[in-house]
C-alpha cells in the first residue's frame, strides 16, 4: 500500500479507528428546522462515511437553544427529542466500522443578537466580538454555572444517542476559548483572574461529563493554542506559550485527545486560510504541542493530498490528520488514496468560498453551505446518484471553461455523447488567467480533475476550432450548451482606449505584454485588480491602485481582500480612492478627484484595467435555431465566481 501511516490502526482512548484519517468539523447547515439529523444531513455524512473515513466529528452541536445558537439549522443535542433522529444514523455510520462524536459548542459573543432570544450575545466578559459586532453580555457566576450544565446535558444525550464521544469546541474564538484567553476574560469571579481561574470553565465541563458518561465514553477537544492577533495590535491574548499550557493541563485532567487549531474570529484567515497558503502552514505550532504533551493530537493543516497527510504521519507530527474542507469537496478522499486512486481526488482548492457562504446563506437561514468544486455538497439528498439515461445521445458543449467541463463531466456520467469544443489551444477559460498571481496554483486543480474524469469517460476534446452553425448542424445534437465565458471589459468610451499602453489585466496576467521595472496604473480594486497589482509587483513593477469608490477593495469578500492587502503590504504599492479614470495618454493617465472635482494627468508607462468581465454569448440564437435544448451556462449566462461556474455547468447536465 503506498499510503501505509495513514491507512494503519489506531487508538484514540478507547476506541479503535480503521485508519487514520478523521472527517473534522465543518458547519454546513443541514439540520432540519428542529435541529435535528434529518434526510439531508443523514445523506451528507454518509457519502462521507462511505466514502472512507476512519472517525466522523460532527459539525457544531448546539447545548443552548436560547443563548447558544450559531446558525438556525446547526446541528443540536439541547433538547431530548434531539435523540431518536441522531442515534438512527450513528447506528448507521457505525455498520461501517466509522467511529463517530459530537462537536459539543457555544458560540458565546461570536454570534448574533437575532439568533439568540434578540439578547446581548453571551461572553466570558462584556467585551464585544470584532467582527460580529454584537452587544454583549459578560455572563454571571450562575449563568456560567447554567452553560456548564448544559454541556453536561448535552453529553449525556451524546451517549443516549449512541455516540462514541464528544469534542468540545475550545478553539477559534467560541465560548470555551473565550474563558480560556486572556483577551476576552477578564472576569473576577472564580472563572476568570489567573490561568487558573481561565481553565476552570472548560475543567467543571469536563468533570460534568465524566460524572454522567461511562469511562469509555471520549472526550476530546478543539483548541485554539494561539489566537495570533499579534496583526491586529493586540498585546494580551491567548499565545503559543499559554496554549501549550492549556493543553497539558487538560492531558492532566484525563481528556482523551487534543484537536489543535489556532485563530479566531479577529484573525480569521489562520483558522480558514485561503488559497494562497501552503499545505503545512501550521507545522510549527502543531509540533510544539507534540512535542509537550503525550495523548493523541488531531489536526488539520490545509491537508488537501493524500502524500501530505501520509509525511506528518511519517515525520511524527500528529497521530491522526483532520480533514474538513477536502472531504466536502470530495466525500471519496480517503478510498480514492486507499485505493491509489489520488489523480481522481476532487481537491479543495481553499477557495474559502465555503466560509463565505457559512455566513451569506446557512447563517442568515437561507441554506446549506455551498462548496465550489462540488455543487453536491450539503445537497446530497436534492441530487442522488446520477440517472444514466443518456442513451448515446449528441450533446455539443461549446467552451471548456470550468462549467464546460463540469458540464462534459455530467453528461458523460449520464451515458451521453460528448462533445466539448475549445476555440483556444488550451482548457480551462478564465482559470488560465486566475492561476497566475502568486500562490494561485491551487486553483489549476479544478481543470485537472475535471480533464482527468473526462479521460476516463472517454470525452475527447476538440481545441483551436471556433463553432460555426454549420459545425451545429453538422452533429444534429440532442441538447447545445453554450459555455463560451468571457472576456475583460475595456470600454470604448475611454479617450485613448486603443493606445499600445492601455491593456486588460488578461493581456498582463497572461503575459501577452511583459512587464517589469514599469510605472503601472491598475484601474479597478475588485479581487482580480488586487491580484493583478501583485502579480505586477512580484515582477518589479511600480504600481499605483485607481478606484472609483470611496475604499479600496469594496464589496471584496473580507478574506481575500485580508489575504490581498497582506500581500501587498510588503511592496510600496500607491492607493487611490474616490479617482476616476477620464482618458490614457501615451505619457500617462488622467485622473479626477471625485470628492474635489479635479483632474490632474498622472505619469505612468502603463494603464492596466480591471474592470471587469462582460459576457460572450455569440451563439445562443443560432442555437436555438437547431436544437430546442439549449442551456447558456457560466460567464455566457452571467459573469460570475467558480462555484457558480460548476454549478450551473453541474445543474444543467443533471436536470436535461
Amino acid at each position: 500500500m503506498k499510503y501505509t501511516k495513514l491507512f494503519e490502526k489506531g487508538k484514540i482512548g478507547s476506541l479503535e479507528l480503521k485508519n487514520r484519517i478523521v472527517m473534522c468539523p465543518l458547519a454546513m447547515g443541514v439540520s432540519d428546522d428542529k435541529q435535528c439529523v434529518g434526510e439531508a444531513f443523514r445523506t451528507y455524512l454518509m457519502e462521507r462515511v462511505q466514502g472512507g473515513v476512519g472517525m466522523i466529528i460532527l459539525e457544531n452541536t448546539r447545548v443552548d437553544d436560547e443563548h447558544g445558537v450559531a446558525a438556525p439549522w446547526q446541528a443540536s443535542l439541547a433538547r431530548d427529542e434531539q435523540i431518536a433522529s441522531m442515534k438512527q444514523v450513528v447506528e448507521e455510520i457505525h455498520s461501517y466500522d466509522v467511529k463517530v462524536l459530537a462537536q459539543l459548542h457555544h458560540p458565546g459573543r461570536e454570534t448574533f443578537s437575532n439568533l439568540n432570544s434578540n439578547e446581548p450575545v453571551w461572553s466570558s466578559s462584556n467585551k464585544s466580538c470584532g467582527v460580529c459586532n454584537q452587544e454583549t453580555h459578560e455572563m454571571t457566576t450562575e449563568e456560567v454555572e447554567q452553560v456548564i450544565s448544559k454541556f453536561v446535558e448535552a453529553a449525556k444525550r451524546a451517549t443516549q444517542a449512541g455516540l462514541d464521544g464528544v469534542e468540545l469546541h475550545g478553539a477559534h474564538g467560541y465560548l470555551i476559548s473565550q474563558f480560556l484567553s486572556p483577551y476576552t476574560n477578564q472576569r473576577t469571579d472564580r472563572f476568570g483572574g489567573s490561568f487558573e481561574g481561565r481553565l476552570q470553565f472548560v475543567k467543571e465541563i469536563y468533570e460534568g461529563i465524566r460524572n454522567v458518561c461511562n469511562q469509555d465514553f471520549v472526550v476530546g477537544i478543539r483548541l485554539t493554542v494561539d489566537e495570533l492577533l499579534a496583526p491586529n495590535g493586540v498585546e494580551e491574548y491567548l499565545k503559543l506559550e499559554q496554549g501549550i499550557k492549556v493543553c497539558q493541563a487538560l492531558e492532566s485532567l484525563g481528556i482523551d485527545y487534543i484537536n489543535v487549531s489556532n485563530g479566531i474570529y479577529e484573525s480569521f484567515n489562520s483558522l480558514s486560510e485561503p488559497m494562497t497558503y501552503p499545505q503545512g502552514c501550521r507545522s510549527s505550532l502543531i509540533q510544539a504541542v507534540k512535542e509537550a504533551i503525550h495523548i493523541p493530537i488531531i489536526a488539520v493543516n490545509m491537508i488537501k493530498e493524500p502524500w501530505f497527510a501520509e509525511k506528518m504521519l511519517e515525520d511524527n507530527l500528529v497521530d491522526f490528520v483532520g480533514l474538513g474542507r477536502a472531504v466536502v469537496a470530495d466525500p471519496e478522499w480517503a478510498i480514492k488514496a486507499l485505493e491509489e486512486r489520488e489523480c481522481e481526488i476532487n481537491r479543495c482548492i481553499s477557495c474559502t468560498f465555503c466560509f463565505e457562504t457559512l455566513v451569506s446563506d446557512a447563517i442568515a437561514g437561507k441554506g446549506p453551505v455551498k462548496c465550489a468544486v462540488n455543487p453536491r455538497a450539503g445537497r446530497e439528498s436534492l441530487y442522488p446518484d446520477y440517472k444514466r439515461d443518456g442513451d448515446g445521445r449528441t450533446v455539443i458543449v461549446v467552451g471548456a471553461g470550468v462549467a464546460g467541463l463540469e458540464a462534459a463531466r455530467v453528461l458523460a456520467e449520464r451515458d451521453f455523447r460528448v462533445i466539448l469544443v475549445e476555440k483556444e489551444g488550451k482548457v480551462g477559460g478564465q482559470i488560465n488567467i486566475a492561476d497566475k498571481p502568486p500562490h494561485k496554483r491551487k486553483i489549476d486543480w479544478i481543470v485537472e480533475y475535471e480533464l482527468n474524469q473526462l479521460q476516463k469517460l472517454g470525452v475527447s476534446i476538440v481545441c483551436n476550432t471556433e463553432v460555426t452553425e454549420g459545425v451545429l448542424e453538422a452533429f444534429n445534437p440532442y441538447a447545445i450548451i453554450l459555455a463560451t465565458g468571457g472576456e475583460p471589459i475595456k470600454p470604448a468610451t475611454i479617450p485613448g482606449i486603443e493606445l499600445e499602453n492601455a491593456l486588460t489585466f488578461k493581456e498582463v496576467l497572461c503575459q501577452d505584454k511583459e512587464l517589469e521595472g514599469k510605472k503601472v496604473a491598475v484601474i479597478g480594486s475588485g479581487a482580480t485588480g488586487l491580484e493583478t497589482a501583485e502579480f505586477l509587483c512580484s515582477k518589479g513593477n511600480e504600481v499605483t491602485i485607481v478606484e472609483m469608490l470611496d475604499s479600496i477593495g469594496k464589496g471584496v469578500y473580507v478574506q481575500h481582500y485580508l489575504d490581498a492587502m497582506d500581500k501587498l503590504s510588503h511592496y510600496d504599492v500607491k492607493y487611490m480612492p474616490k479617482t476616476k479614470l477620464i482618458a490614457i495618454h501615451k505619457e500617462g493617465v488622467l485622473l479626477e478627484n471625485i470628492e474635489e472635482n479635479k483632474q490632474a494627468m498622472y505619469p505612468v508607462d502603463y494603464a492596466v484595467l480591471a474592470l471587469g468581465v462582460h459576457s460572450v454569448n455569440p451563439l445562443e440564437e443560432i442555437a436555438k435555431g437547431i436544437c430546442n435544448r439549449v442551456f447558456v451556462i457560466g460567464d455566457a449566462a452571467k459573469v460570475g465566481r467558480i462555484e457558480g461556474a460548476v454549478r450551473q455547468g453541474f445543474e444543467a447536465a443533471y436536470t436535461l
